[in-house]
């Protein structure tokens, strides 16, 4: 902050549109309202949590350590409310703030913003996307095993320990985040903390079962293969689902590995094809969708040229060795030469013949006369590419397998189902890599106590939240109004990232005068985005 003493200049920037979006959802009410009252407080829990999500979208490198350092010479009571000064917001505020959040149940609390953030912006959901990853900790934090379960929903206390790293760091003790997301824009509607060694086959359904009411789920559900088993199949009655059957199954690797005739296949998206079988698998009727996909095959051919590389150095040495051998009789050399053969991948031995060695009592030439201590063969063959084994790992190739217990075709067409499934990728995994940028300032935990590091995994949600639920209503504003931002080449766009609209508000000023404020470097498309977005407050607007 530049100060005279008759002018002072904050930096403004996105944060009037971040705080425009945590209003319009109403979240500090509904915190202060579910948390209660803590008398004393000059910063209530709802607030400073408003103040933790500006800090975590403000895309600088400011970790929660150095939380009251952000709103140094940013207009801190225009952003939070009058007589809020950033002396206010310390490492104090935010540890009781965290405290305060993990004792009224961070799941519960979440849903409960989910749910009004979907009464102010009422975006349609036609499915709803289950996943988790894993974030990285710091610290010894006991032994891992201090984690307990109360009698109710939520655990009391996660367990901070080693498991399956997301973030290939395997080192280092973890905890998981469960989201549930909308296809609509990402937008995260329930999130859970998990232990580090959580397993998403016994974790994601229990949690859909636990949470239905919450959530008022009749939408399809879409989860991974890891969910897909027979016990979960049972817990998911009354469900509709849509997941990847594991390629392990005997029953999938048959029709994975199936040779189809063409008139079988049917058109589905742009670049893919498939079929339906129907399955009882787990007792459950079901349709099984076998998807060939172009650009997938184009992958794993890529891959099985590599492998047959790979295969092709190990089959030379078989072969190395088998002709280093000697056999008592041509029979002998044939067998071995075919049972080597038949272990090979994808190549084969062809045999050449053999060649008879004579063993002798001395060395040198025999004397005239002389017999043979022995006789033995010594194998002659190649090696080649065995176009049948290569044939048969191509016809697999670029080939996945969905299941839905949805048996109306016409209300859940195969295309669908396949959309339904594709759409994973551009939800909750891309709110997954959202959070782990090394822009977003929790990207790893350095909280001394798991119920903190809790408490945090549930502001990290709500910065999603919030990103996802503005780009999304920016977005359909501007369809809306036939309106357009500057992409990042000054062409006009009306699907810009959130991310971007931030970076054109990068040297927007808020200034005082001489008791007057003004608004510096705002834009015609400054101007657009703050009205779009109800963010007229905050930029002077109204």
């Amino acid at each position: 902050m530049a100060a005279t003493p008759d002018l002072q200049v904050y930096d403004l920037g996105h944060l009037g549109l971040v705080a425009s979006i945590v209003d319009q959802i109403g979240l500090v009410q509904t915190v202060d309202q579910f948390v209660g009252p803590r008398p004393g407080e000059k910063v209530s829990t709802g607030m400073a949590l408003k103040a933790a999500i500006l800090n975590a979208l403000g895309f600088v490198t400011s970790p929660l350590y150095l939380f009251g350092h952000f709103f140094q010479g940013k207009p801190t009571e225009l952003l939070l409310g009058p007589g809020i000064t950033p002396e206010l917001l310390n490492d104090d505020r935010m540890g009781r703030m965290l405290d305060s959040l993990y004792a009224a149940g961070v799941t519960e609390l979440f849903v409960e913003v989910a749910k009004s953030a979907r009464r102010a912006f009422p975006f349609p959901v036609r499915a709803l996307h289950v996943d988790s990853t894993s974030f990285h900790v710091h610290g010894a934090y006991g032994s891992g095993e201090e984690g307990q379960t109360d009698t109710g929903d939520e655990p009391l206390v996660i367990r901070l320990t080693h498991g399956y790293s997301r973030d290939h760091r395997p080192d280092l003790k973890q905890w998981v985040m469960n989201l549930i997301c909308a296809d609509t824009g990402g937008i995260p509607l329930l999130f859970a903390p998990g232990d580090g060694n959580q397993s998403d086959q016994e974790a994601l359904v229990p949690l859909l079962a636990r949470y239905r009411q919450s959530l008022e789920l009749g939408e399809v559900v879409v989860l991974d293969g890891a969910s897909y088993s027979q016990e979960n199949l049972g817990a998911l009655r009354g469900f509709s689902w849509v997941m990847r059957v594991p390629a392990t199954l005997k029953e999938a690797k048959v029709l994975l590995r199936e040779e189809l005739p063409q008139e079988a296949w049917r058109p589905l998206l742009p670049g893919y094809r498939g079929l339906e079988v129907e399955s009882e698998y787990g007792g459950v009727r079901q349709r099984w969708l076998l998807v060939e996909s172009q650009e997938r095959a184009r992958m794993e051919e890529a891959s099985l040229q590599q492998r047959i590389a790979r295969a092709e150095g190990e089959a030379r040495k078989v072969l190395g060795r088998l002709t280093a051998r000697t056999f008592a009789c041509e029979a002998d050399a044939r067998r071995a030469l075919s049972e080597a053969s038949g272990r090979l991948p994808l190549h084969r031995l062809v045999y050449l013949g053999v060649q008879e060695e004579r063993q002798w009592e001395r060395v040198g030439r025999p004397r005239k006369g002389e017999r043979p201590l022995a006789v033995v063969y010594r194998l002659r063959a190649r090696l080649e590419v065995d176009q049948e084994k290569l044939e048969r790992a191509r016809r697999g190739l670029g080939r996945f397998l969905l299941a839905t217990n949805v048996l109306d075709r016409e209300g859940l067409p195969p295309q669908e189902v396949l959309r339904r499934y594709k759409d994973q990728a551009r939800t909750v995994e891309r709110g997954f890599r959202f959070l782990k940028d090394p822009l977003f300032f929790a990207e790893s935990t350095f909280l001394k106590r798991p119920e903190r590091v809790m408490a945090l995994g549930m502001v990290m949600a709500l910065a999603l939240l919030v990103y996802a639920l503005g780009e999304w209503a920016l977005r359909r504003r501007l369809w809306e109004a036939g309106s357009s931002l500057p992409d990042q080449k000054g062409r006009p766009t009306a699907k810009p990232t959130l991310r971007w609209v931030f970076q054109l508000f990068m040297w927007v000023r808020l200034v005082e005068l001489g008791g007057r404020w003004f608004v510096l470097n705002l834009a015609p498309h400054h101007e657009t985005a703050v009205r779009l977005l109800g963010a007229g407050r905050y930029y002077l607007l109204e």
